[in-house]
């Protein structure tokens, strides 16, 4: 069962107690990301997250480090486009000091002006990082190219020049601001007593800020364009892309589907014809990348240089399947039992659950059970995934990046239609 409660500060308190669980997972939102930040300060709430490990008035760094490992637990963070969340997964009796550990992070971290420049450091080495690994670079290099001149575009983890630029005023001046009451969700699945926890929480954060919640930036226009990067590698990476409904859409469940027709398993379509069938590439798959108004659906795949248009060909040709045709009963069937059985095997970790409970929170302000969502999959008609389809994929959504061994901005042997 999911209990929830406000407190009189903004903050939203969701449980969800697991019978027979012996573990609790417990995270932290702050809806809070890279979309709401300015070209200047691009990668501040990334920044930030890394800083409020390093150590509060009450604990150091490594104090923080020990006391999670003193009793078996784990620790982490990670910022989106539109949240930052910090959690923790401990045995439930243990769940107390999880809460005081996060919520000591969140009231009382110091951001030390020496541990801020390590710490810039590190990011700066995990910037070069990505640019030095064309498969994952890709990926960045479409989110530019499509919501390009919107905060969507920019890499959550900012430039070189943002970077280096942030100040510990600009970092706490971000924190002040955004890490409200209002801003604010914890959320706990599994080993978990609603009113206990509550009544931890709201001690701890008596007397917090109320503060204004964040709004989004505007709906962002998506960008059609063919760019290559020449790079001397062996394979070119390619990520062709195109729009897709949002988190809140109601095609949201049929673009589900479309994806994992598409690319998103090793039974796919493009998994089947370009590695199986034809041995074109060892990693090909597509996927969505979903936000609260607008979304992307996009294929990667690595390919030999000589196979690359072929490849992409390819990729277009069972896109525009599914602008022409419904797809085949039992395919469409097979795929609604895969998304299923894998939703029901993610709840048997009190990890996803907890991340369920706060996205359902922040992108539908309710939680979904488990059963409704299973209904709503079960309801997809192919007809539903035409009419998506000559929705969103249509020739003028249609964005190609390229890294590798190729030369000519626009890479004029690519016709990138639909037909």
């Amino acid at each position: 069962m999911v209990e929830k409660t406000v407190l009189d500060n903004g903050i939203r308190i969701l449980s969800e107690r697991i019978p027979g669980a012996f573990s609790a997972t417990v995270g932290f939102w702050v809806e809070c990301g890279s979309r709401h930040e300015s070209l200047e300060q691009a990668g501040v709430s990334h920044f930030l997250e890394h800083m409020l490990f390093k150590g509060t008035i009450r604990r150091s760094a490594p104090s923080i480090a020990k006391e999670i490992d003193s009793v078996g637990g784990a620790l982490n963070a990670f910022t989106s486009s539109e949240f930052s969340c910090y959690y923790a997964k401990v045995s439930g009796h243990n769940l107390s000091l999880a809460v005081d550990l996060l919520s000591d992070i969140l009231l009382n971290s110091v951001i030390d002006l020496d541990e801020l420049e390590k710490e810039r450091r590190v990011i700066l080495q995990e910037i070069h990082m990505l640019e030095d690994s064309p498969e994952e670079s890709i990926h960045e290099q479409f989110t530019s190219s499509y919501w390009r001149e919107h905060p969507l575009g920019k890499p959550i983890i900012g430039s070189i020049q943002s970077v280096q630029s942030l100040d510990r005023q600009q970092l706490v001046q971000h924190f002040d601001t955004n890490y409200c009451g209002n801003n604010l969700i914890i959320c706990v699945a599994g080993d978990v007593h609603h009113e206990e926890l509550v009544s931890q929480i709201a001690e701890l954060f008596r007397g917090h800020r109320s503060g204004v919640k964040t709004s989004d930036s505007e709906t962002p226009s998506c960008h059609s364009c063919i760019h290559t990067t020449h790079k001397d590698i062996e394979q070119v990476h390619f990520c062709l892309g195109t729009r897709a409904p949002g988190q809140r859409h109601p095609a949201r469940f049929a673009g589900n589907l479309l994806n994992t027709m598409l690319g998103g398993s090793m039974s796919s379509r493009l998994f089947q014809t370009l590695r199986e069938e034809r041995g074109m590439a060892y990693s090909v798959y597509s996927y969505l990348s979903s936000h609260s108004d607008t979304g992307a659906l996009v294929v990667y795949a690595g390919i030999c240089p000589d196979d690359v248009q072929h490849g992409i060909n390819l990729v277009l040709k069972e896109l525009s399947r599914f602008q022409h045709s419904e797809p085949d009963p039992d395919e469409l069937q097979a795929t609604k039992e895969l998304i299923k059985g894998q939703f029901m095997l993610s709840l048997e970790s009190t990890e996803n659950r907890m991340i369920r409970l706060a996205k359902n929170e922040i992108y539908l302000g309710r939680v979904q059970s488990p059963h409704e969502v299973i209904e709503r999959v079960q309801k997809v008609t192919g007809e539903d995934i035409l009419l998506l389809s000559r929705e969103f994929l249509r020739d003028e959504y249609l964005n190609l990046q390229m890294i590798g061994p190729v030369s000519g901005n626009g890479f004029p042997l690519v016709d990138l239609t639909l037909g």
